[in-house]
């Protein structure tokens, strides 16, 4: 899949990333149909939050339930 992803201040490049996996069985993957940044994002990418390693932006986003864990009741595939 792809995602936006932070190298260092003011560099993000939108790269193919490994697909999520249920780890939990509380878990949910969602498929996501929009997206957005936000002012926690803004913060890494002008280099106020310094981070150690690329990571994966975004965590505002609307989608679609694509798989659940075992233990989840109040969401289901669809």
């Amino acid at each position: 899949m792809k995602a936006l992803v932070f190298h260092h201040p003011k560099k993000v490049i939108v790269e193919e990333v490994k697909d999520p996996i249920i780890e939990d069985e509380k878990d949910i993957i969602v498929q996501v149909t929009s997206t957005a940044i936000c002012g926690s994002d803004l913060h890494i990418y002008n280099g106020f939050f310094p981070q150690v390693k690329n990571m994966v932006l975004g965590h505002e986003f609307m989608g679609i339930v694509a798989e659940v864990g075992k233990e989840v009741t109040k969401f289901k595939k669809r």
